[in-house]
């Protein structure tokens, strides 16, 4: 198969473009335009995550960026382009050669749009682009350690259709495509479709049935497969929190007839809570808390590596004042393989603080700290990794109607 390497990202502004452009929205639209820009220096004990020949590293970043939202009565547009240099310094790793040499320009752009076209019809478009050497971002459950560059795209158009009376109905497509840009990993596709049928107790309770269809594919060996989720969802609005819990269940069916198939029940329980007063300043909220315990597979398992996930999500900040703040977050993962090899459960453990001072509305300076550690049954595969982080972040809203 041979894999598309252009992104969506034109195709969406073009599609924007258009339908403001039919709608005449930008007459009465209001424009709001945020540079940013952050430096940082980071210490990091253990760059490559290995149980042997830890390499300390210490990491230049400076990442300059702008986001523009343009908002009218009924649509709103969200696009945000950010550039990151990482310089990295540091020894040399037994099997992955200098530190030096994994230095990297890398970056994200992404876009949201929503509009209501109708009284009943909402529509969206997303587009996510990544150009990174972080291996977290490769799966929803990542627990991959290596420093390949690579790129992501994920392109989600979707519509909601409200038929009154309580009842609603949403689709969305999904295409998410993995490339890498030397070749040392496996390339991969995703299309998924979703289908939601929505019903609205009251003003604060929801239940929604959800189907996922999609179908992954590799550049290498690894084999592609097909897979199927059903869920039943319920979400309740209080004050403050909102809490969402749902079952469901996951089944696989690889191409390979050597493979096993693989499913399973899947479900959450997840909450966010929020200060409403800073509904609209998301940069700094007053406080805010999230609890996400999730059970599921992962879907880019590169080797027909996939395990089972369970996955404990915890974060939390306070602003004490108009200057000082304080966030902090935890994370445990229990992956039990399935396929390749079956044998093997890993336990990842990980935690962050971070604590910032405005010294101006828009200069802060943070110091933040974490700690991350994998308990593993494979051979070679535990390691533990601590890291220090100074940082100033600059941003300025040119907002304007």
């Amino acid at each position: 198969m041979e894999r598309r390497r252009t992104y969506c990202t034109t195709i969406v502004l073009a599609a924007l473009a258009a339908a403001l452009a039919a709608t005449g929205a930008p007459a009465e639209g209001r424009f709001t335009v945020t540079p940013h820009v952050e430096v940082s220096v980071e210490r990091e004990s253990n760059f490559f995550r290995t149980e042997n020949n830890e390499v300390g590293v210490t990491t230049l970043n400076v990442s300059p960026g702008i986001q523009v939202i343009y908002k009218t009565a009924k649509t709103k547009v969200t696009a945000d382009a950010t550039l990151e240099r990482h310089d990295y310094n540091g020894g040399t790793g037994a099997y992955y050669g200098s530190v030096n040499d994994y230095s990297y320009t890398g970056g994200q752009a992404s876009i949201n749009a929503t509009s209501q076209v109708t009284n009943r019809l909402t529509v969206g478009l997303k587009d996510a682009l990544r150009v990174t050497e972080d291996p977290q971002y490769i799966d929803s459950f990542s627990n991959e350690v290596g420093r390949e560059k690579y790129t992501t795209n994920a392109f989600t158009p979707n519509l909601y259709y409200d038929f009154g009376n309580k009842f609603g109905v949403g689709a969305r497509y999904q295409n998410s495509l993995i490339t890498y840009n030397e070749g040392y990993g496996e390339d991969y596709s995703e299309n998924r479709g979703a289908f939601n049928l929505f019903y609205n107790l009251n003003r604060s309770t929801a239940v929604y049935l959800d189907y996922e269809i999609w179908k992954g594919e590799y550049d290498g060996p690894s084999s592609d497969y097909m897979s199927n989720q059903v869920s039943l969802n319920a979400s309740k609005q209080f004050s403050y929190f909102t809490v969402t819990a749902g079952a469901g269940y996951n089944w696989r069916q690889f191409d390979e007839s050597g493979l096993n198939n693989i499913d399973g029940i899947t479900w959450k329980i997840m909450i966010d809570g929020k200060d409403r007063k800073d509904e609209e300043d998301t940069r700094k909220p007053r406080s805010f808390v999230g609890l996400a315990l999730v059970h599921d597979l992962n879907n880019y398992g590169s080797g027909d590596s996939y395990y089972a996930a369970t996955r404990l999500e915890l974060k939390g900040g306070y602003r004490f004042g108009p200057k000082l703040s304080v966030q902090g977050a935890a994370l445990y993962q229990y992956s039990d393989y399935q396929l390749n090899p079956s044998n093997r459960v890993d336990n990842l453990y990980v935690l962050s603080a971070e604590i910032g001072y405005d010294v101006t509305d828009n200069l802060t300076v943070s110091l933040a700290g974490g700690y991350r550690n994998q308990d593993s049954d494979a051979v070679d595969q535990s390691y533990d990794d601590t890291f220090l982080m100074a940082k100033v972040t600059y941003f300025y809203d040119f907002g304007h109607k």
